[in-house]
């Protein structure tokens, strides 16, 4: 199987997983029986949509019988322990996962979301019957839409990339668009978009490019010359031995093959998808080998004045740099299939894209 690399990364949930891992409370950390009696509903505030893979914050706050407010704080301090602290909450999601400090980081698999949206719940674990809800809308302007994958070993062929494409409906989306990428056999993965929102061509990047070629050889470098004999004088040092060449780069492989699969109904998906299988990069040829040193002179075997040390052997000569191999030959033109809607997405389909094609709206 070919290894794949894509050049688009996922976002990356950082800042705020790195805020709140600071000053945590300890394990023991409770709050006022007193005060819990009085709270008789608990609110959570966040953003009204969340793309998958990015993390989003929310705030919490404990309304008390006398309608006062009280927040849950995020940070804390020793001695000045807050009333109310988000570690009093449990919270769960199937498609976020909570983080320290009552922000939240979206289900980056946009079909666990795309019929439920992110729903989200927030209890007391002192008085687990206060429950706070949410659910935010996916928002699919943060996935990324350029992908890149290289042939496995050096000189390898591009991979065989597939990409299905075809516009669904959902309870957010009208007209949701979404592409499919299988990377030889690798389980596929999906992204979404409004698909009012995209422009009409090469909205999708897809490169399966060919490995680069293979490195030379090194040449070995030169043997030191024989130290002269003693004498008087004394003999002169050998000759070092010269370097090897290095060896020639591999050729960089083929480029990849891309099939476009779309709907019968709406061929023109096919143009979102902007195919390129260029040949991998040259092999760099091998380092040239290093001269040998001469031999040292041989040493006087008196220490008359006549008897000196003898001169050392010249040195060898340097190698040759290798020559770079060639660039790969570019894949073939991307091959581009339409069948029925039901059809594009093949026998591979996932049991919650299954689900998002036999949705309806209620009426």
């Amino acid at each position: 199987m070919k290894r794949l690399m894509r050049w688009s990364p996922l976002p990356l949930v950082v800042g705020l997983v790195a805020a709140a891992c600071s000053h945590g409370p300890p394990p023991d950390f409770a709050p006022d029986p007193g005060l819990v009696e009085q709270i008789r509903e608990i609110r959570m505030a966040t953003s009204t949509s969340a793309c998958p893979g990015e993390s989003f914050g929310a705030t919490y706050t404990a309304v008390l019988n006398d309608g006062a407010l009280v927040s849950f704080e995020s940070r804390y301090e020793r001695k000045h322990p807050p009333r109310l602290h988000v570690s009093f909450l449990e919270r769960s999601s199937e498609q976020a996962t909570p983080l320290e400090g009552g922000a939240w980081a979206a289900e980056p698999d946009a079909l666990v979301s795309a019929l439920t949206g992110f729903k989200l719940s927030a209890s007391l674990k002192a008085k687990p019957t206060l429950t706070a809800t949410a659910t935010l809308t996916p928002d699919y302007g943060c996935m990324p839409h350029a992908f890149g994958f290289r042939g496995a070993g050096p000189g390898a062929p591009g991979p065989q990339v597939t990409v299905r494409l075809g516009i669904l409906r959902s309870p957010f989306y009208q007209r949701l668009l979404i592409v499919g990428v299988e990377v030889e056999d690798a389980p596929p993965f999906f992204v979404f978009a409004d698909a009012n929102a995209v422009p009409p061509a090469d909205w999708v990047v897809v490169e399966a490019r060919g490995a680069r070629g293979a490195r030379g050889t090194d040449g070995e470098p030169g043997t030191r010359g024989a130290p002269g004999a003693s004498g008087c004088p004394g003999g002169a040092g050998g000759p070092g031995g010269n370097g090897g060449n290095g060896g020639p780069g591999g050729y960089g492989g083929r480029g990849g093959q891309i099939t476009i699969i779309a709907p019968t109904e709406e061929p023109y998906l096919a143009g979102l998808v902007d195919s390129r299988t260029p040949g991998g990069e040259a092999g760099p040829g091998g380092a040239a080998g290093k001269a040998g040193a001469g031999g040292v002179g041989g040493e006087p075997t008196s220490n008359n004045s006549s008897c000196t040390k003898g001169p050392s052997g010249t040195a060898g000569r340097a190698g040759i740099r290798g020559a770079d191999g060639r660039d790969g030959l570019p894949g073939t033109r991307p091959q581009i299939l339409t069948v029925s809607g039901r059809d594009v997405w093949g026998t591979r389909m996932p049991p919650a894209l299954q689900d998002l094609l036999n949705w309806r709206p209620r009426r």
